[in-house]
């Protein structure tokens, strides 16, 4: 069987995207979350001509942001 890269929608870069936003939160390491993020995109890619990276980090950034000030909202709450 030919190892073809499966067809992903728009749908599964947002699902994949906001993973990715909680890995960048939770990573110890930005050159390790860039490296995945690097090979994720390349993935995307090849799985759809018509994926936008400019859309794909946006996406991340949008959740990331979103997820950090919860995060940070809960531990001031503790901390309270």
């Amino acid at each position: 069987m030919p190892n073809i890269t499966p067809y992903m929608t728009q749908k599964h870069f947002e699902v994949l995207a906001d993973e990715l936003a909680q890995d960048k939160f939770f990573y110890d390491s930005l050159i390790a979350f860039h490296e995945k993020l690097d090979r994720m995109i390349k993935y995307c890619q090849a799985s759809n001509e018509r994926f936008n990276v400019k859309k794909f980090i946006a996406r991340i950034d949008l959740t990331y942001n979103a997820f950090d000030k919860k995060m940070r909202s809960q531990v001031q709450k503790v901390g309270a």
